[in-house]
């Protein structure tokens, strides 16, 4: 009736939306890992996931939390839970303490979290962009209107685009269901002259919501696509383009039995920046791949994934083939530590969802004040002066006596 769910935060986030969905329900929460990761490692990690348009990331559906330290358990509202949890005015809460301390102050035991009844209509779409720069106005423009974006919208570079012909399957696959609508398309239309593959980009969609909701968020997708040079394809690319997001941890892991080594990071940048951004962190690693005298060619390929007013988040993937290569888990750190420096120079953040965790921390000092530093080592030594939990991520990771 409330349209909350108290929750115990070990529980894994497909069995929490098994659960849920049995009763009419859904958290709306569906980051990339959602098959291993956990409810209280999102809280941790303050994560985001593929529906926040609809959604919200994860602290606009936490809505309270039940955190254990050292020095006892920290709550707010009743011990009993009799008090509905809300918004309240009522000093700092719990949650912020919570999100993003990365397992260095407490352990997360539970959460009350936002519920939302399951959506009516669940629909896909895609669409063709003749070149980035247009993809990229389209989701601008897309972000500005607050109650018109479907829940998942995301835009694949030409690299990610085109990454499926290489992939070449000999059974029926994603693949091959683009390369069907893409034929389909031409066959109805005869694609303009501009749509080139080594330039076309394309967006992939998801809408839920009402059988209403969907119909005017599919109408205002068809108009800005056509103001910004798109194509609609329709709902083949864009399931396919959808699922592929959960298949490219399988697809990472098998290519490493053919010497090749790959991995994504994360940033948010404003728009203003996004072009240029992209641009210099490309140059960068292809520089840093060149000057090590690596093999091959690298895979840099990047998209945009969850859209704010003021800028968007960027996923970037990076593969490189480390045949013959030395210290290759190292020598890739050192191209992806490369690429984090240029995105921070370029005005993008040190991350967007992933966290900072060890890879990201040595970043972290340069992105606060040291009275902000001395606060946050001023909790730990309140609440965990014994450092048991000792796990050094973040800005604790340099500490001589704290996390």
């Amino acid at each position: 009736e409330d349209g909350l769910a108290h929750v115990e935060a070990g529980i894994v986030g497909r069995d929490l939306v098994r659960i849920l969905e049995k009763r009419g329900y859904t958290m709306g929460h569906e980051p990339d890992s959602i098959e291993f990761s956990t409810l209280g490692g999102w809280v941790a990690t303050k994560a985001s996931g593929m529906k926040r348009s609809k959604y919200g990331n994860i602290e606009d559906i936490v809505v309270s939390v039940r955190f254990v330290s050292p020095d006892g358990v920290l709550w707010k509202g009743a011990d009993d839970e009799q008090t509905a949890a809300g918004r309240v005015s009522e000093g700092m809460d719990v949650p912020g303490l919570a999100m993003g301390s990365e397992g260095c102050l407490g352990i997360i035991t539970s959460a009350v979290i936002r519920l939302s009844p399951l959506p009516e209509v669940k629909k896909y779409d895609s669409v063709i962009f003749p070149r980035f720069e247009d993809g990229l106005q389209f989701m601008r423009s897309l972000s500005r209107q607050k109650y018109k974006i479907p829940a998942c919208v995301r835009l694949l570079d030409n690299a990610h685009f085109r990454l499926g012909e290489a992939l070449r399957p000999d059974h029926s696959s994603w693949l091959q269901k683009v390369k069907g609508a893409l034929t389909h398309c031409m066959a109805s239309y005869v694609l303009p002259d501009f749509f080139q593959p080594e330039t076309a980009v394309c967006a992939t969609i998801c809408y839920e919501g009402s059988d209403a909701e969907v119909k005017e968020q599919m109408q205002n997708i068809q108009k800005l696509a056509k103001r910004h040079d798109g194509m609609v394809l329709g709902p083949k690319v864009g399931k396919a383009g959808y699922d592929l997001t959960y298949m490219i941890a399988y697809l990472r892991d098998f290519a490493m039995t053919y010497h090749i080594l790959g991995e994504s990071f994360e940033t948010f940048a404003p728009w203003s920046k996004i072009v240029s951004l992209i641009a210099a962190t490309k140059e960068r690693l292809i520089m840093e791949h060149s000057k090590r005298l690596l093999p091959g060619v690298p895979f840099i390929g990047c998209r945009i994934t969850q859209l704010y007013h003021e800028g968007a988040c960027l996923y970037f993937y990076l593969c490189m083939s480390f045949e013959g290569v030395n210290r290759a888990s190292e020598v890739f750190a050192e191209l992806e530590h490369a690429a984090r420096q240029e995105i921070l120079k370029q005005g993008g953040s040190l991350s967007h969802h992933h966290g900072l965790g060890k890879l990201r921390s040595s970043f972290a000092h340069e992105r606060s004040s040291p009275g902000f530093q001395r606060a946050l080592g001023s909790i730990k030594e309140a609440i965990d002066k014994d450092n048991v939990f000792g796990a050094r991520n973040g800005l604790y990771a340099m500490a001589s006596n704290h996390c």
